[in-house]
């Protein structure tokens, strides 16, 4: 998709509370009130008068400041191109739209404004997935908290919108990402030549670090697993297999004394897999088949390559 350019980005709020934010978004509009003021002045753009009403109006609720604000706030709705972005939140999303030029509009519920083409929580590229307000920069999303209407975003925060819009990540994500990558599949070379009992060891420290709580021996003579776990979550237990090397028989002989009566999921773990175990597609939900590239990536992400490291050389 071609880039979004725009050249302002407020936060907005739809209604109090966000009251109207289900339906702006459902109706693809942007609602907003100041009852006080006549949506012929809006459309006649009186701005003098309406400064007036809003300012009449604070000062007869005794309220001594805010008034220039609120003015400021409605004009910039009203005058608003499609070249101005509008962020709200709303169950759990970052929502953002842009305006149509056709003018205010008012219906038995407030006044509103038409997007361009609609609200959205996609980001401006075919393949990326929902903005979700806990993966969005704490620059942007603390405007949540924001009491007015309307908030303009500063000239920085204005770069960092632009690529959560655009789906483009800061050059140092991508590299830091790219990193990760190599780190990993050098990872998945090391640990191929892990003593077995450091292979377990490993694969206990995974599930610990993940805050799971080992309810077993490590090893010994369990008829067809290593260790057991315990989510203290869900108070579920969890039978894991650990092997240094396997191959695709080994996985089907254990997988087929898996009891999912005793326990809610089987983790089968081969450190150093052969080419019929890597190429073997598991298609049993409830067994977990952990290798390569996927189990290094754990090991990096739960902080246990120093770990890795310390037992290779």
């Amino acid at each position: 998709m071609k880039e979004l350019k725009f050249t302002n980005a407020y936060y907005i709020k739809l209604g109090a509370k966000g009251t109207w934010a289900d339906n702006s978004i459902k109706e693809g509009i942007v609602r907003f009130e100041w009852k006080q003021v006549p949506l012929q002045d809006i459309i006649e753009e009186n701005w003098e008068i309406i400064k007036k009403t809003i300012k009449q109006d604070y000062d007869g609720r005794g309220k001594q400041s805010g008034s220039s604000q609120d003015y400021e706030a409605l004009k910039r709705i009203c005058e608003a191109s499609n070249e101005v972005v509008f962020i709200t939140f709303h169950k759990g999303r970052m929502w953002w739209c842009s305006l149509d030029n056709s003018p205010v509009q008012k219906d038995d519920i407030s006044k509103f404004r038409k997007t361009v083409n609609g609200w959205t929580c996609n980001p401006n590229v075919s393949y990326a997935k929902p903005l979700l307000s806990n993966e969005i920069s704490g620059k942007i999303s603390k405007t949540q908290a924001f009491q007015g209407t309307l908030c303009k975003f500063r000239d920085n925060e204005l770069e960092i919108i632009n690529r959560i819009i655009n789906g483009i990540h800061h050059p140092n994500v991508d590299k830091i990402r790219s990193k990760k990558h190599e780190i990993c599949k050098l990872t998945t070379v090391l640990v191929k030549d892990l003593h077995w009992k450091d292979c377990e060891i490993l694969t206990d420290l995974i599930f610990q670090q993940s805050g799971w709580h080992r309810v077993s021996m490590q090893g010994g003579s369990m008829e067809f697993m290593d260790m057991e776990y315990l989510d203290p979550i869900n108070k579920e237990t969890y039978a894991v297999q650990v092997k240094s090397g396997a191959n695709k028989s080994d996985f089907i002989n254990y997988a087929e004394k898996f009891n999912e009566r005793v326990n809610r999921k089987f983790f089968f773990i081969a450190f150093n897999p052969d080419s019929s175990l890597e190429q073997y597609k598991n298609e049993n939900v409830n067994i977990e088949l952990l290798f390569g590239d996927k189990l290094s990536e754990l090991i990096f992400d739960l902080g246990l390559l120093n770990w890795v490291l310390n037992k290779s050389f």
